[in-house]
């Protein structure tokens, strides 16, 4: 005798998202395991101008092909989806083409360099139609989670980024270009987001000041909010790697303080608050994938769209004005994004309680 079970869709897998990737740079090797172990999520091609490197992450990921033609993929109908990897500077464009071509799209930060770009992608999304999800694994990280939890209103929060100047890689030093890879809004931007995440309020100004006044890659940009925060970003390409931790971070709100190493460890003080001991740094890639494939199959929350990954964007763009003037420099978030309803979207509006 057979009892009858009742599965409901999530619970009984019967959609596969198919995908492509679109740069099979250093990051992707992050991702490519996630999406194998993944029952959502089928990598059905990728690629990448440096043919070896597109072959490579296929035969990672058990793709069908690799190839160096964009159009390609944008033109496979078996592709529901795409994951841009590629350089910074075109995730953008890059975005728009997939939304245009009928395609979901998971872009690394940051989606956006400029908020002109940030506004063009985030027109395209809502007029297409598709989800647009971007990837900051830091705000899917079991340590945030814990101190948004412990400190719901900081008062101020401080977030550090180090790395060496010399790329290990490469034995080159890393650019200092502001907009290349590890450069300060790439840098920076897990800084602005995650303080923004934490404090949980809007920012109204920021002042910042870069190595010899310009906006090179050490940097230290202070951010006030509405509700009377602040927050303190710094990035430096003079350190970090060896001793020092590449992340480290600092919140306080009146006795309770709270402080994170390497995204490895969580200890509070003033508070019997259990913290967190031997968290796995990268912990976040795997929810992120299954998050957009929940997205994108089910139609579930979008943890991060791409309002919301463009907050960095917005902060970094006046922090740029700001070494250039020596002056502080207002934000006002409403005249910042492409709002077409005239309201800011949940994401924004919510501080990314999403």
């Amino acid at each position: 005798m057979f009892r009858k079970v009742t599965l409901t869709a999530r619970c009984h897998v019967t959609k596969i998202l198919n995908i492509a990737f679109i740069g099979c740079g250093g990051i992707s090797k992050y991702h490519v395991a996630n999406v194998v172990a993944s029952p959502l999520l089928r990598l059905v091609a990728t690629m990448d101008v440096v043919e070896a490197a597109a072959r490579e992450r296929a035969q990672e990921g058990g793709a069908d092909y690799w190839t160096t033609d964009l159009d390609r993929i944008l033109a496979d109908p078996n592709i529901d989806a795409v994951m841009v990897f590629a350089t910074h500077n075109t995730h953008a464009e890059l975005t728009v083409q997939a939304c245009e071509a009928g395609k979901h799209v998971f872009v690394e930060k940051p989606p956006a360099m400029t908020i002109q770009e940030a506004k063009r992608v985030q027109q395209v999304a809502h007029e297409t139609n598709k989800h647009v999800m971007s990837g900051w694994w830091f705000k899917h990280s079991p340590i945030t989670k814990r101190l948004r939890e412990v400190i719901a209103k900081p008062q101020f929060v401080l977030f550090t980024c180090r790395i060496p100047r010399t790329n290990a890689k490469t034995g080159q030093p890393h650019s200092e270009d502001p907009y290349a890879a590890n450069g300060i809004l790439d840098l920076a931007g897990y800084n602005l987001h995650w303080i923004w995440h934490v404090v949980r309020s809007q920012p109204v100004e920021v002042m910042a000041m870069g190595y010899g006044g310009q906006a090179a890659n050490t940097s230290t940009i202070l951010i006030r909010f509405e509700n009377g925060a602040t927050g303190n970003s710094i990035t430096s390409l003079a350190g970090g790697g060896g001793i020092l931790p590449k992340h480290y971070a600092e919140v306080g709100a009146g006795d309770v303080s709270a402080a994170t190493l390497r995204f490895g460890n969580l200890v509070f003080e003033g508070t019997d608050e259990p913290g967190i001991v031997g968290n796995e740094y990268h912990n976040g890639f795997d929810e992120e994938m299954s998050m957009f494939a929940d997205l994108c199959l089910y139609n579930g929350t979008n943890p991060m769209d791409i309002w919301e990954a463009c907050i960095p964007t917005v902060i970094f763009e006046k922090a740029v004005e700001s070494m250039g003037t020596g002056r502080a420099v207002p934000i006002d978030v409403h005249e910042e994004f492409y709002l077409p309803d005239g309201h800011l979207p949940p994401s924004i509006a919510q501080f990314g309680d999403n």
